[in-house]
């Protein structure tokens, strides 16, 4: 493995704002997650009273002081005079890709991050108030609830793969910061899919791997063509076969149906792929134009699946 591949990355988070103090909070989190100086249930509790906190605040305001809510010339209330909890959750979760790519696959860094979103999960379901309904009347107003309503996570995951995976990103470039980060991606978010906060497939550098045309074994995939630039993305996409309960997951998604939908776009588990991403692996782990590190990502990766289908 190349040097630094072991080590942790630099954390970027260039969304908060210095001299906001929601931003500082959310940006204190995750500094927090990063160093370990607090435990990841303290950090999912503190979250969550915040959220609690800043939107029953709010709310308390606007239903003191109706005037004060303001609407657009449609007449809708806009979001600034709402009690905004999903606004809150959003600010904090925007970020949260960024911490994805920091640690090394099962890291104990990682490992923090899949313990503070278990410990969000943990919290007894609870409604905080987020806009109100039409008319502004702060009395009618609609809620959602934490932690069972997430939706906003899954897209922010989307968001964060495309900020790493793009065209000439240098995934290509064996050792680049560019490939670690996709790699240390990759595998917080399979581990994150199997703590039931989203669903990554969608996601999955495994989609990457899958054949442009209708055959298999080939190196035309649909990120690359050639043997030499394909090492990043198959160490990526074997985060979620060479570890146990991720190649499990996957297999078990993927016996669930012989196809994927063709309609759905993000449909990604299938007996069919699953069948093609074996075939993949096995091709990849003995061609010696790949990368070496690749080659033996490879190779664990067709054990594993051996090993599961068992």
């Amino acid at each position: 493995m190349a040097a630094g591949q072991d080590e942790p990355l630099a954390l970027t988070l260039s969304l908060y704002e210095d001299d906001n103090a929601d931003d500082q909070f959310c940006k204190s989190l995750m500094q927090a997650l990063v160093d370990g100086s607090r435990t990841p249930s303290q950090l999912a509790a503190d979250l969550d009273a915040w959220v609690v906190k800043e939107s029953s605040s709010r709310l308390q305001k606007f239903s003191d002081q109706p005037d004060l809510v303001e609407k657009d010339d449609d007449g809708h209330v806009l979001r600034a005079s709402m009690p905004n909890a999903s606004g809150y959750v959003e600010r904090f979760f925007q970020s949260f890709p960024n911490l994805c790519s920091v640690f090394p696959p099962h890291h104990d860094g990682q490992t923090r991050i899949v313990q503070f979103l278990e410990a969000l999960l943990a919290i007894p379901n609870h409604e905080v108030p987020d806009y109100f309904v039409e008319g502004g009347n702060p009395k009618d107003v609609h809620t959602i609830t934490l932690w069972s309503d997430r939706g906003y996570s899954t897209e922010y995951l989307r968001i964060g793969a495309d900020a790493i995976r793009y065209p000439g990103s240098g995934i290509e470039n064996p050792g680049s910061e560019s490939e670690t980060r996709w790699r240390n991606y990759q595998s917080a978010i399979a581990r994150i899919t199997l703590t039931g906060f989203a669903e990554c497939g969608f996601a999955s550098a495994l989609r990457d791997i899958l054949p442009s045309g209708k055959k298999y074994p080939s190196f035309n995939v649909q990120v690359a063509s050639k043997p030499d630039t394909i090492g990043g993305h198959i160490l990526a996409a074997a985060q979620w076969l060479i570890w146990p309960d991720e190649a499990r997951y996957v297999y078990q998604q993927c016996k669930k149906k012989e196809k994927t939908d063709k309609k759905n776009p993000r449909d990604t588990w299938s007996m069919e792929n699953w069948r093609i991403w074996k075939a993949q692996f096995q091709l990849f782990a003995w061609d010696e134009r790949i990368d070496p590190r690749a080659r033996e990502v490879a190779k664990k990766a067709v054990d594993r699946i051996t090993e599961v289908e068992e």
